[in-house]
């Protein structure tokens, strides 16, 4: 009989299915629920291989095959196993395989000078003759495993890459389609057509297929073209032309419509410059705005127009956003335990009125007040009375046990009361929120409670009167992100969590709030995690309340004294990441993620097999729309 097969027998034989075995050296693999550790066992003895299996490795697997496999291919089929349960083999220098989680391995994968090992995470140097690396990152990044890594030295040609052998082959396919010899790279400086008007004018020629790339810069009124050598010559003779055609004579007004910026602020900043640009003899240039289109108007002469306007162009480029992303993470645990005796004895024939008793204000239900109710038994009990005990009655929490009664003229009665709650509590909020560089942008997510500012009754209360402010009680994040070079970021950051804890029990009856804020500067990385602040708490408190001298004594002590015990382990934490959006190709695949996820909870929620956000953002509208026909001036 097969090795592999009588392995499967003796480790699962009331789960495991067996196929036939069809040829000594075949193997059919046909597991159901089979645990994961048992199934590495087999696959040990089977390849003769050697495994460490990491501890945190758990779970069950199933697996179905049509027809035989070898030893090599069961190894292939072992390997592909692990990968879809969030694990992979490592080799260690000594031949060994280490079988750990996905997650983390990256750091472990061995150096392979060609596309590593299937189904086995490697490492590869990748170098680049003309491309830059970072470049290369970008576009690999996108096609990699979601624990795969790329790194790329600043301004270098090397990258680093660490991922699984199918896509290490993409990793190089990419980097040597970006040194193809075809490849023309050139800066062509333009000297009066904006640099901004000739992007779109190419872009729009060119459609979405165009085989150039171009990229403005307005700093230096130059573009960046990269294309075919053919392609590059056509290119530079059109922008040539069109910067010749560009010069014509200028009247005395300008009209420059605006793209990115904000007119008000332009206007502004060119306010404060135009002294500089009077001449003499030429009265003193202005500039206005119009809201509706907006559009800054200029009035000067034309040399004065042309730099204004050359200005405005370098000015009216668009700004990169920043997405921030917060996580605030609070586990807490909260254990109480309370015990307490109380005992009472007194007379009730009404000639002498001795009593002993212990009573303690942290202790339900009160003893007196069930031992005056029991005492008024056959005589005329009052309104108060009854309440007194009622209410020592719904005080009542955890287990009680009581005993009381009346001998003749002595009332006696004993309570031992023994509470213990324990409450856990795990709130993961994450809110985020996209803005412009150097724009503050505020996200809050709450409510607004009353609480009590004032109160008068008035005139023998004839007109009482309370009065309230409202308070924002919720999640609120306020940043202000400044891009520098290298892609660091530098982040204002105000963030506050706050929350209802209860109402306090006195007459104002005002609400508790929980508040948690924290107010810094921070500089992080594009798409890097830090953390903001936290806090780790143990908080212990111990009560005693005793009879004086017989709460000390040994043993029977403990029925002259009540006990309460409150721990409170809070633990807080606050992370942020801040993305670099700088164009739609960079804003695409964050809005598509998030809007998957809500796809996902709403297809969760309702039980369909779609979602209605595709309903809404998709599908078209057909209905109670009018014919089409031809409009009224024809």
């Amino acid at each position: 009989m097969n090795l592999f097969r009588t392995l499967l027998l003796g480790a699962a034989f009331s789960v495991l299915p067996v196929a036939t075995v069809w040829a000594a050296d075949d193997h059919i693999i046909s597991l159901q629920e089979a645990d994961i550790r048992d199934f590495i066992d087999d696959v040990a003895v089977v390849t003769g291989r050697t495994f460490l299996v990491d501890p945190r490795v758990q779970g069950k697997v199933t697996i179905s095959s049509e027809k035989t496999l070898n030893e090599n291919e069961v190894f292939t089929v072992f390997k592909e196993v692990l990968r879809v349960h969030g694990y992979t083999l490592i080799r260690t220098p000594n031949g060994e395989y280490r079988v750990t989680l996905l997650q983390g391995s990256a750091q472990d994968a061995p150096l392979t000078t060609a596309n590593g090992v299937s189904g086995q995470m490697s490492t590869a140097i990748i170098k680049l003759r003309d491309a830059d690396a970072a470049s290369a990152a970008r576009l690999i990044k996108p096609v990699m495993h979601s624990q795969g890594q790329v790194t790329a030295n600043p301004n270098g040609r090397v990258l680093v890459v660490t991922d699984f052998p199918e896509n290490l082959r993409k990793a190089r396919e990419i980097a040597a389609a970006m040194e193809s010899s075809n490849v023309a790279r050139e800066i062509i400086q333009l000297s009066q057509l904006s640099v901004v008007d000739a992007q779109e004018a190419l872009t729009a020629l060119g459609g979405q297929t165009a085989p150039y790339k171009i990229v403005a810069m307005p700093a230096t009124n130059s573009l960046l073209i990269e294309s075919s050598p053919d392609e590059m010559v056509r290119l530079r003779a059109l922008l040539l032309t069109m910067d010749r055609g560009s010069v014509t004579p200028r009247g005395a007004i300008s009209v420059v419509p605006l793209r990115f910026a904000n007119g008000s602020d332009l206007l502004d900043l060119l306010a404060g410059l135009l002294p500089s640009y009077a001449r003499d003899g030429q009265p003193l240039p202005t500039v206005g705005y119009d809201v509706g289109s907006n559009t800054l108007v200029i009035s000067a002469d034309g040399e004065t127009q042309a730099e204004l306007s050359g200005l405005i162009r370098r000015l009216d480029v668009r700004r990169p956003q920043v997405l921030v992303e917060a996580l605030i993470v609070e586990i807490s645990d909260v254990a109480a335990k309370e015990l307490g005796v109380q005992f009472a004895l007194g007379d009730t024939s009404g000639r002498t009125i001795p009593l002993i008793s212990t009573n303690y204000t942290r202790s339900a239900p009160s003893l007196l007040s069930l031992a005056g109710a029991l005492g008024a038994t056959g005589q005329t009990v009052d309104d108060a009375t009854q309440a007194a005990a009622l209410a020592s009655l719904t005080g009542l929490g955890g287990g009680t046990l009581g005993i009381g009664g009346q001998s003749g003229d002595v009332l006696f009665g004993a309570i031992l009361n023994a509470v213990e709650t324990d409450d856990d509590s795990n709130v993961l909020s994450t809110p985020f929120v996209t803005t412009l560089d150097n724009q503050s942008a505020t996200f809050l997510v709450g409510q607004e409670i009353p609480i009590t500012t004032g109160e008068t009754l008035g005139s023998s209360n004839l007109n009482p009167f309370r009065t309230f402010e409202r308070k924002e009680v919720g999640i609120q994040l306020d940043v202000t992100p400044q891009i520098s070079d290298g892609d660091v970021i530098r982040l204002e950051i105000s963030q506050e969590v706050s929350s209802i804890a209860g109402v306090l029990t006195s007459a104002a009856g005002d609400f508790v709030t929980n508040k948690r804020q924290i107010e810094t500067t921070v500089l992080a990385n594009d798409g890097e995690i830090i953390v903001l602040g936290g806090l780790l708490q143990d908080d212990e408190q111990i009560d005693i309340e005793k009879v004086p001298f017989f709460g000390d004594l040994p043993l029977i002590g403990r029925a002259f004294r009540s006990e309460g015990k409150t721990r409170t382990k809070t633990n807080l934490m606050v992370f942020l990441r801040p993305t670099i959006i700088r164009n739609a190709e960079d804003a695409r695949p964050l809005t598509q993620s998030r809007l998957n996820r809500m796809r996902l909870e709403d297809m969760n929620q309702s039980g369909r097999t779609t979602s209605k956000i595709d309903d809404i953002l998709i599908e078209p509208v057909t209905t109670g729309l009018l014919p089409v026909g031809p409009s009224p001036e024809e």
